[in-house]
């Protein structure tokens, strides 16, 4: 059982555009132009008129943001709030009295030429 076909005039660049999306998506023209009037009737919209905000536009602007969200914080993270944090850590270290009192030994210890193991 064979379809009937009909013709529709198209400018040539339009026709040109079109053979390359259906190309592009491995189909032939009559399944390429029934895939797009099935998706503007199935989401109710029109080409000629502006998009409305739908949910899935709204979740799907609303993850955009959030990745690059998720991208800064961790360039802020690895850049600055961890060198800042080994800085802050070595402070610590050094200003702990008990520490301190172990820095000056090794310190001593190291400008004492006098001592055997100074030369190794």
């Amino acid at each position: 059982m064979s379809k009937n076909f009909s013709r529709i005039n198209f400018h040539s660049e339009t026709v040109e555009r079109f053979k390359k999306y259906a190309i592009e998506n491995d189909v032939n023209y009559t399944e390429s132009m029934e895939a797009m009037l099935d998706f503007f009737e199935k989401n109710y919209i029109s080409p000629f008129k502006p998009f409305p905000l739908t949910n899935n536009r709204l979740l799907h602007i609303f993850n955009k943001r959030m990745d690059a969200l998720e991208v800064l914080l961790r360039k802020m993270e690895k850049d600055s709030l961890e060198p800042t944090l080994k800085i802050l850590l070595n402070l610590i270290k050094i200003a702990d009295p008990i520490n301190k009192n172990v820095y000056r030994e090794k310190r001593a210890y190291a400008e004492d030429d006098t001592h055997p193991d100074f030369y190794k």
